[in-house]
């Protein structure tokens, strides 16, 4: 039981170890409209902010530990029932019906937004404010666990949940209440002896229970009979172990059916033998002396200990590795259930880009993972195996075959003096997709690109631009042999050009989405509204909301307050899906120059390297809402000023509609530009055109 208001000035000058997961669930206030809108919560900031003002200013240094790749599963992909999106139907069904706070209480239950997704934005605040942070090879609750132990006692304490006590830890924090002064924590000595158990029948309590790693034992939690931590305490007082608890109802139905036996073995040996890393970047296993020789079989497929090492530092994320590891690739339903026939075939076309990552992966590991099986499977298919087709092929030579992609991944070798020079030349401080545009405007430019000698790349600014160089070549922006613009590249060149606006990654998404198809005036499979207007004011009006969607808009750290729309969360579905297409590109390169060899990698900004490549976060629907808003007053005839100020009462949230609306109309003007460009090189059909045109000249005439 937790011991209860405890000053906080005790932990003054301790190294507080903390679970980052548990943190971000415990401290990130539940947004219910971030299920109905994408991207990230709107307090997020400035919560997370305060609390580390928190940790500074009573003297206590924080260590955030999060967690890395997945343990192996043997289950079936989808073989659980996702109750998430029932919820989310419920919820907008209330919401149609003018109902929002029963919309809002269903999406509170569909939980939406979970923390691996929020991970990067937080992780950056982390870096920004200076606080230390890492990322263990698998679980953070091992890899506390062995820093607390550790001799040398590289945290002086830990804070995190109840699972944190199936460890080899003696007392836990489990809140600071930095309001009120005092914290709560838990004694794992004084729970064992209020249980009357041992340390082993306590971790086959917690087990059997029901963790991440396990279910809850099947026959303590059915329709006849509810769950309580009694009913598994009296389990194992009866059978003195775990073991023989689960074998003597090895003949019950729901344990047979469920394979439990064996899944409760393999949590067991997960907890006790997992993996972490120590000081010198070695992973291995805990109690290594009683480690079996099969860890791959209940933890995963053993990595080089590099992989792991600039996982911890925060240069790549583990959604890819994941997926070669476990051989599968599980895509569930996106927020807005994912109905529609569109986003299906979208899913299966983005199978390219994730099969060129996972080659990227692969290509510098051992044999095993280049000939690795791994499949993606669908939730509205859970049965239907695609294959990712990773391996090299024979007798292609485009730039986008698999062969050269791996082989030739050094291909963009641009030292620093070139990347210096044109920082000059286009006086920018960072490198961006623009800056990786306009550095190769020219063939001129473009030829001093191409690299005659190898050389290894040394400033995060070279690792940053040839890796954006390389992704730009490989989605078919830039050329492999010449280095010069495709229609494509030549499209985002011309709209670069077009305004002083800056919104790189917004217009590379666009263009790719109307490459795809999907940025279109028309109407989904499944849609759930229409806008206000005649046909041709209404196809006008779903194409320029989404378009301004893909720009983030300046906003209160409030909930959301004003109207809401399902079919804008459709196409932000896309957007999130792309978009973390390319992170996972784009991390895969940069891991690809450091197994290649072709970087220095005894550094200090790994993660400065990950913060400085594009899709950082998940954008919302905010500027789409209220650019469909605004143009839908103007349908109903009212003037632009008028259509501004309804718009600007109707969203209290948003900090400056006005600003932020010429920002989305300029980015308009931008993307009609690239549109252009892609009509005069014949890229797009005369449809696409003029979908676009028509757009254009209909909004011209309703700007204020």
């Amino acid at each position: 039981m937790p011991i209860r208001h405890f000053d906080i000035s005790q932990l003054k000058e301790t190294r507080l170890g903390i679970d980052g997961n548990y943190w971000i669930r415990k401290v990130v206030a539940k947004e219910n409209a971030v299920t109905a809108m994408g991207g990230l919560p709107l307090r997020l900031v400035e919560t997370i902010e305060r609390e580390l003002e928190g940790y500074k200013s009573n003297g206590i240094q924080p260590i955030f530990v999060f967690s890395g790749l997945s343990i192996i599963r043997k289950d079936k992909p989808f073989s659980t029932e996702d109750s998430r999106p029932s919820h989310r139907a419920a919820g907008w069904d209330f919401y149609d019906r003018g109902k929002v706070d029963l919309a809002l209480s269903n999406w509170a239950s569909s939980s939406g937004i979970n923390s691996a997704e929020l991970l990067n934005t937080v992780i950056h605040i982390l870096n920004k404010n200076k606080v230390e942070f890492i990322r263990a090879p698998y679980s953070a609750w091992a890899q506390l666990a062995f820093m607390y132990t550790h001799p040398r006692q590289l945290v002086n304490a830990v804070c995190g949940g109840s699972e944190l006590l199936m460890w080899d830890i003696d007392k836990m924090i489990t809140t600071i209440d930095f309001e009120k002064g005092n914290y709560h924590w838990v004694s794992k000595r004084t729970v064992l002896q209020d249980l009357h158990v041992s340390d082993e029948q306590f971790l086959d309590i917690c087990i059997l229970a029901g963790f991440e790693y396990c279910p809850t034992f099947p026959p303590l939690n059915t329709s006849q009979v509810s769950f309580t931590f009694n009913g598994v305490h009296d389990l194992i007082k009866q059978h003195k172990t775990g073991f023989n608890a689960v074998q003597a109802y090895s003949d019950n139905v729901t344990v047979s059916k469920t394979n439990y036996i064996d899944a409760f073995c393999r949590a067991r040996c997960a907890v006790k033998y997992h993996l972490v890393i120590n000081e010198e970047g070695e992973v291995k296993p805990m109690n290594v002396e009683n480690a079996p020789n099969d860890i791959h079989e209940f933890i995963g497929y053993r990595l080089p200990d590099e992989i792991y090492y600039y996982l911890m530092r925060g240069l790549i994320g583990p959604q890819s590795i994941n997926s070669l590891v476990s051989g599968v690739l599980i895509e569930s339903a996106p927020l807005d259930n994912g109905e529609s026939i569109e986003y299906h075939n979208f899913l299966t076309q983005l199978l390219n880009i994730r099969t060129q990552t996972l080659s990227l992966l692969t290509q510098p590991l051992h044999p095993f993972y280049k000939t690795r099986k791994v499949s993606s499977y669908f939730w509205f298919e859970p049965n239907e195996e695609q294959i990712m087709r990773h391996q090299p092929t024979e007798n292609r030579a485009d730039c986008t075959s698999l062969n050269t992609i791996y082989e030739k991944t050094s291909s963009w070798n641009v030292p620093k003096e070139f990347i210096e020079q044109e920082l000059k030349t286009q006086n920018v401080n960072e490198i961006d997709i623009k800056f990786c545009i306009e550095s190769v405007e020219n063939e001129s430019k473009a030829s001093e690109t191409i690299s005659q000698d190898q050389h290894i790349l040394i400033e995060k600014n070279e690792i940053v631009a040839n890796v954006l160089w390389k992704t730009l070549e490989i989605r078919d922006f830039l050329s492999c042999s010449k280095h010069i613009y495709t229609p494509w590249g030549q499209a985002l060149s011309t709209a670069f050009k077009s305004t002083t606006i800056t919104q790189p990654e917004s217009l590379l998404t666009a263009l790719e989405l109307i490459r795809f198809e999907v940025l279109t005036n028309k109407e989904y499979s499944k849609t759930y509204s229409q806008p206000l207007g005649d046909e041709f004011q209404k196809k006008n009006i779903v194409l320029l909301s989404r378009a301004l969607s893909l720009l983030p808009m300046n906003l209160k750290s409030s909930p959301w307050s004003g109207p809401l729309n399902r079919d804008l969360l459709v196409f932000n579905s896309f957007v999130k899906a792309l978009n973390r297409s390319y992170r996972n590109l784009c991390e895969m390169l940069t891991l690809s120059l450091f197994l290649n060899n072709l970087v220095k990698k005894d550094r200090t900004d790994y993660y400065q390297i990950a913060d400085s490549l594009p899709y950082l976060a998940d954008p919302n629907v905010a500027l789409g809402l209220v650019c469909k808003h605004y143009l839908e007053r103007i349908v109903e005839g009212q003037s632009p000023v008028e259509a501004l100020s309804s718009t600007e009462k109707t969203f209290p949230t948003c900090i400056c509609v006005k600003s932020d609306l010429e920002k989305g109309f300029e980015f308009w003007q931008q993307l009609f530009k690239a549109v252009e460009s892609l009509e005069k090189s014949q890229s797009i059909t005369a449809n696409t055109f003029n979908m676009f045109a028509d757009a254009n000249q209909w909004l011209n005439q309703n700007k204020f």
